[in-house]
């Protein structure tokens, strides 16, 4: 089957019109990973509610731990201050919510160029070994290789869309939402 995509950032392949142009009430909501509890959002308080703030405290302050799948969710995401790209997504979309900040996930396919993957999955020295890694985390990608050498690798992602006021601010200030912007806290 093929589908058309279009690149929300460099590397970032999203299916077109497959998420709404503009928010739903869904995108508040709580749900099974991204429950606002007490401490969610005591800490999307204490961010000041900024989707800036928010999203630079969640990026700097969790490590990445390279699996597939939500694992553990927001709520274990913020006690262990680690998880995959969805736990780490659901813990940024709880925070933002939180903040009454419409946020969803984004479900896509990533080309990320060798020497960062190796870097992403734990500093490793080898392509080989960053492809290794990749694999036993159930991560689905694959290697893209030019004249014998791997150069790049193409894989399933996840990021959060956050619906925040980019226009004239270009989200320096927040008061309402017109524009949904990508956000990869991995």
């Amino acid at each position: 089957v093929l589908m058309a995509t279009a690149e929300v950032l460099p590397g970032l392949l999203v299916p077109l019109a497959s998420l709404p142009a503009t928010p739903t009430s869904e995108d508040l909501a709580p749900n099974e990973d991204v429950p606002l509890t007490a401490e969610v959002r005591a800490l999307a308080a204490s961010l000041g509610h900024h989707p800036v703030t928010i999203f630079n405290w969640v990026h700097e302050t969790n490590a990445f731990l390279p699996t597939y799948g939500s694992i553990q969710g927001a709520s274990l995401t913020l006690q262990t201050k680690r998880g995959n790209a969805f736990d780490t997504a659901s813990l940024l979309i709880a925070l933002l919510r939180a903040g009454q900040i419409h946020a969803r996930y984004v479900l896509g396919t990533v080309e990320i160029p060798i020497d960062r993957v190796m870097n992403w999955v734990g500093g490793v020295l080898h392509p080989e070994a960053a492809l290794h890694v990749l694999g036993q985390g159930g991560i689905p990608h694959v290697a893209l290789v030019q004249g014998g050498v791997v150069t790049a690798v193409k894989l399933e992602h996840v990021w959060v869309e956050a619906w925040v006021d980019f226009f004239p601010s270009q989200g320096a200030i927040h008061r309402q939402g017109d524009t949904w912007i990508p956000l990869d806290a991995r």
